[in-house]
């Protein structure tokens, strides 16, 4: 998001006639406002704030406008900044064929599982842990014709059953960092790998063990529910106690928040060519609202964004 975007109070200093338009652009680049006002509470005037429904957000919940304003700020098929070049930078800089066996285990809208499975023929099995995105995967995989290249998993990373030795590839987007048991997740990834097989996912780490730093609570406090992030060096010490050679970690917390700048650019765009409904409006802010206090735990380096990969 841009640099200015800081929003910190509930007050917005326009006036009282301002289109709707103009003040979500007065509420996005303001300086001195961050929280959202409730429209159903004294504080909301209309005509001056944009007023959203606090109650109605719920950030494991899943609805065709929310996947569409998803779609507008990330990408088609997307639910997490990011482009192919950057998928392929992450994941798949190696050679990917049709004999390739991969797993995603955080598919959300398919944009990593159905470009590799285009592009390569790779097999790939899926994992989402939200089953409110699956229609939108599979109409996604019937859109591009795509069905006899992947395959839904029944679960969630919990709980799903993964075959021994099948995978050449597992990967996957954020997905650890909400999971409290990962030495248990990442041995059932370790163990569907193959010889020389593959483990390569991101993930929001913290930069030291303490989740009692303001930034961390501000950050948590948003996300709506329970994380479990990590250091780097938790992380290396867990990879310790598995037979696999862990490559240097990488931080792409910097090119993380170009992406999230790049799909703010987008949704502004949007703004002012497509007419907007208080529906809109209530999940738009809320979906901002997340983004920032991730990137602001971003740019404070207290959190960061990093790539673990692992070879068995």
């Amino acid at each position: 998001m841009p640099n200015n975007l800081n929003l910190k109070n509930n007050q917005i200093a326009a006036p009282v006639n301002l289109s709707l338009l103009q003040r979500i652009t007065t509420w996005l680049s303001s300086s001195s406002s961050h929280e959202l006002v409730d429209a159903k509470s004294d504080e909301f005037e209309k005509g001056r704030h944009i007023g959203v429904d606090l109650k109605q957000f719920e950030i494991d919940k899943w609805t065709d406008l929310r996947v569409q304003i998803l779609e507008i700020i990330w990408g088609r098929g997307n639910r997490l900044p990011g482009d192919g070049e950057f998928h392929t930078e992450l994941f798949f800089h190696h050679d990917l064929s049709s004999k390739t066996k991969a797993l995603d285990v955080a598919v959300g809208l398919g944009a990593c599982a159905t470009m590799i499975a285009q592009e390569n023929f790779t097999h790939v099995d899926v994992v989402e842990s939200y089953p409110e995105l699956l229609p939108y995967l599979i109409q996604r995989i019937k859109d591009k014709k795509l069905s006899p290249f992947i395959s839904i998993l029944k679960n969630n990373l919990n709980d799903v059953k993964l075959d021994r030795a099948k995978y050449d590839l597992v990967y996957g987007r954020e997905a650890f960092f909400k999971i409290k048991n990962k030495q248990l997740i990442l041995q059932k990834c370790i163990n569907s790998l193959q010889t020389n097989g593959q483990l390569i996912f991101t993930d929001f780490v913290l930069a030291q063990d303490a989740s009692d730093q303001k930034i961390f609570k501000n950050w948590s406090a948003r996300e709506k529910e329970t994380v479990y992030p990590v250091s780097i060096k938790h992380y290396e010490k867990l990879f310790n106690g598995f037979d696999v050679q862990l490559m240097p970690p990488v931080d792409y917390s910097k090119q993380y928040i170009e992406y999230v700048n790049a799909g703010w650019e987008r949704l502004k765009q949007y703004l002012e060519t497509h007419p907007v409904d208080q529906e809109f409006v209530n999940i738009m802010a809320q979906e901002s609202d997340l983004w920032l206090s991730r990137v602001r735990a971003l740019r404070s380096g207290k959190l960061k964004f990093v790539k673990f990969h692992a070879i068995l």
